[in-house]
């Protein structure tokens, strides 16, 4: 591939995909003036069509064959980046950005202008070719959508809904609706419209929409916006952009600051109470200290930190929203009327979620200003949890309700419903999905083969939004999958009675494989390990030799120690317990809750009694596993080091939890550790 077509992959990928989205709404948004903008700040001195119109061969049946290879080969080296076609997708969107009525072309001939801009010619490239390129964009949307908002949040529509008329070209269409102009209006337009609606945000975009209109801002925006405001079938598209983008916004007076990476706040319910937990996947240090004595600790090896120094979520915060700017980091969340938690797999406890989740429980916090909204909804649409509870609960911010556990079975009826009703609830619709995909079931070997799966706990189905046609297991229907596809739900391929062996999915011109097995494979234990010795003082021997034993030592090519000082561990908790706790060696405590026994344990044992024992995965961290069973604390060594747990207020708490279980264990070790806790409590 062309030099110039890597360097403007790159360029596109830090624009609109780099970290300083995270957490926020991104436009693939590119005309004249900011192609000729990052051409100045990639250095780069092809334009952007040139160096894509090099990649493609207009007169063969595959145009843009060479440019799928060569993302295929980038991604072989790189499953997480982004898709290696963002000069093409950029190229769709500046046609876009062409589309005017002049002497030869109408301003809905979009194709016209794309194979102009790409060959010079404006009937090489017809609509017939489009197709590749459409299955680009949902594949870059599947891709955002993966990444869990750490490269922004995906704007891409889902093909549902797209206009009909637009259905391919309207993934283009989408990016071209808000030039970079149009969103830095947005921040004073939300300011205004806040203050005027009181406690009411974020407003839904049908109502933003009929606010700028009704005041008469639209004039302030581009002739693209307001074109396509004209059109009906545009409107619903547009309506979504802008609750998205009021949705995620923290009262800052510029969206994303560009080059300044994002913490977000996010909402966490454990152990009887609310508190905050934050997010970044973009932050690299394990500790961080920001402006009023805001400290953020790195939970082991996650993208998730604790938070320190702010006060608790309540009412006041909820609604007016947080943002503390440090030196390298933003950390802020947006006000919210409505507050949905849902079970984050990471945390092990209830935390806030982007939208709801069909298929999955909630618990839904709502203002009194929105509280008849959020009833509304699950009136509609919530086969649980319809009920309001009383708001005696201590956590419970003033004022709100609470509903739990809500679950919505029907996915199609939950959208529905979502769009009409609107108001504080507008901005909580389920993520699209642009491809089929596996979810859930019991991997046996994930580190051989991520789709080999145990027979009889199969995953489930996830049918990508607007699919037509049924869906087919090994190139046959089954009477099963109607009921669940018939609601927009996943569909189990559990208790199916499948064989062991290979098995595919298909729905359209989509196909996924996974393979069933009675165990897993056992690899072969290495009889000799080769690798560079680590001396006492921490440096490595310049040449390699057979190791023995477990001396420290460095191998492989991730630079991972031999010791398992850089790995997991994996600790078991016995359920039962009247309390666990996690104690590090660096002042860090954890309260480790107990998972619900998996769906599939009844459905294969039934009768069966639930494991006695559930595992616990410990990143990179060391300590001891407390646990209270009859009133008496038993302490598990898990690679325990010299406690230095420093003098922080944080400390405090683990000391306190120390003393508490100073008797769990006659250890040494375990000695030095309430030694310790009894120093900090002087």
């Amino acid at each position: 591939m062309d030099l110039s077509y890597q360097a403007w992959q790159r360029v596109l990928a830090d624009e609109f995909f780099g970290p300083q989205h995270a957490g926020h709404p991104t436009l693939l948004y590119i005309d004249g003036d900011v192609e000729q903008e990052l051409m100045r700040r990639g250095g780069i001195e092809v334009p952007l069509a040139e160096s894509v119109g090099l990649a493609i061969r207009a007169a063969g049946p595959d145009p843009y064959a060479e440019i799928e290879n060569h993302r295929w080969r980038v991604r072989r080296q790189d499953r997480d980046g982004v898709p290696a076609f963002l000069p093409l997708l950029a190229c769709s969107v500046l046609a876009a950005t062409r589309m005017v009525h002049d002497q030869h072309h109408r301003a809905s001939a979009y194709h016209a202008r794309f194979s102009e801009l790409l060959t010079g010619d404006t009937g090489l490239l017809r609509s017939s070719n489009y197709e590749p390129v459409s299955r680009m964009w949902q594949v870059l949307a599947s891709w955002q959508h993966s990444q869990g908002g750490a490269r922004g949040l995906c704007t891409i529509p889902s093909p549902r809904d797209l206009p009909p008329n637009r259905g391919r070209i309207g993934f283009a269409l989408s990016q071209a609706l808000l030039s970079g102009r149009d969103r830095s209006q947005l921040p004073d337009i939300f300011t205004a419209l806040r203050n005027y609606n009181g406690d009411i945000w974020p407003l839904p975009g049908d109502a933003l929409l009929g606010a700028l209109e009704i005041r008469h801002w639209e004039q302030r925006f581009s002739s693209g916006f307001r074109r396509a405001a004209e059109e009906e079938e545009f409107r619903p598209l547009i309506a979504r952009l802008l609750g998205n983008y009021a949705a995620t916004w923290d009262g800052s007076a510029e969206l994303v600051p560009t080059g300044l990476p994002r913490a977000e706040l996010l909402v966490q319910l454990d152990a009887g109470r609310l508190s905050w937990v934050a997010r970044s996947s973009s932050a690299d240090a394990a500790r961080m200290v920001l402006p009023d004595d805001v400290v953020l600790n790195r939970l082991g090896d996650t993208a998730y930190y604790s938070v320190g120094g702010l006060t608790a979520p309540g009412a006041s915060g909820l609604k007016e929203g947080v943002r503390i700017r440090g030196q390298d980091l933003i950390l802020s969340r947006p006000p919210v009327s409505v507050l949905v938690l849902a079970r984050n797999d990471v945390l092990g406890v209830w935390a806030s979620a982007d939208g709801f989740i069909p298929g999955e429980q909630h618990v839904v916090l709502a203002a009194p200003e929105a509280r008849s909204d959020v009833q509304r909804l699950l009136d509609r649409a919530a086969s649980a949890g319809r009920r309001q509870e009383g708001s005696q609960l201590a956590w419970m911010p003033e004022g709100w309700s609470l509903h739990r556990p809500v679950l919505f079975d029907d996915a199609l009826t939950l959208r529905k419903a979502l769009h009409e009703v609107q108001g504080t609830v507008g901005s909580l619709h389920p993520s699209p999905q642009f491809k089929l995909r596996l979810e859930g079931g019991l991997r046996l070997a994930p580190g051989l083969d991520p789709q080999l799966f145990l027979t009889g706990a199969e995953p489930s189905v996830v049918m990508p939004d607007a699919t037509e046609g049924d869906l087919l297991l090994d190139g046959s229907e089954r009477p099963e999958f109607r009921e669940p596809s018939a609601l927009g739900l996943p569909v189990p391929l559990a208790g199916l009675g499948l064989m062991p062996g290979q098995h595919t999915i298909s729905a359209e011109l989509s196909e996924v494989s996974f393979t069933t097995a009675e165990s897993a494979p056992i690899p072969p234990a290495a009889p000799q390990v080769c690798g560079f010795a680590v001396a006492a003082d921490g440096v490595a021997a310049a040449y390699p030799a057979v190791l023995a034993g477990a001396a420290p030592a460095v191998v492989g090519a991730d630079i991972t120690a031999q010791d398992g000082s850089a790995l997991h561990r994996t600790v078991l908790c016995r359920r039962g317990s009247d309390q666990r706790l996690f104690a590090a060696s660096d002042g860090r405590l954890w309260n480790i809750s107990c998972p619900e026994p998996p769906a599939w344990w009844a459905e294969r044992l039934p009768g069966v009694a639930d494991p006695l024992f559930f595992e616990v995965n410990l990143f990179d961290v060391d300590g001891w596993l407390l646990e209270r069973r009859a009133g008496r604390w038993r302490a598990q060594p898990v690679s325990p080091g010299l406690p230095q747990p420093g003098s922080s207020a944080r400390a405090r708490i683990w000391a306190s939890a120390v003393l508490t279980a100073q008797e769990a264990s006659a250890d040494p070790l375990w000695t030095a550790y309430v030694r310790a806790a009894k120093e900090l409590e002087r």
